[in-house]
């Protein structure tokens, strides 16, 4: 198979298991999230900016915790993915929470999660860590 193909086949494979987790997760169409809740994904460059000027965002990284121990961004808690489908988090729903993984899958899908429970100010790391150091965005200042 070609690699253009590959990567065609990968992205429908992706396409897929996120509408699932998102069925899964949020219910099915239209149940959506609940009112007033806000839920978007955000570049590093805005992650870096919501981080330096939001004193009271929490950021969660959802990778396994052999992840999270080869790094993360600086003031990150870990509560791992497995750890958000089986609701084992304790997170105020009147705080933002900036959600961390590796591609931005993961923290995507708990995002949805949260935003479905009426968490009111939810924003996802797109890319996840690895686009972060890809376009070698500096660590914030916290």
């Amino acid at each position: 198979m070609k690699k253009g193909a590959q990567i065609v086949v990968i992205v429908v494979v992706l396409a897929l298991v996120g509408g699932a987790l998102g069925y899964v997760f949020i219910g099915p169409p239209g149940s959506g999230a609940q009112a007033g809740a806000s839920f978007r994904t955000v570049t590093p460059q805005e992650a870096k900016a919501l981080i330096e000027t939001r004193n009271d965002l929490l950021l969660v990284d959802v990778r396994s915790p052999e992840e999270f121990q080869g790094g993360s961004l600086p003031g990150a808690t870990l509560i791992p993915f497995w750890d958000f489908t089986k609701g084992r988090y304790d997170l105020p729903k009147d705080k933002p929470i900036l959600l961390i993984c590796a591609v931005g899958g993961r923290s995507l899908a708990c995002g949805q999660m949260l935003a479905s429970k009426g968490y009111k100010e939810v924003y996802n790391l797109k890319g996840g860590l690895d686009a972060w150091v890809a376009q070698r965005v500096p660590l914030p200042r916290r």
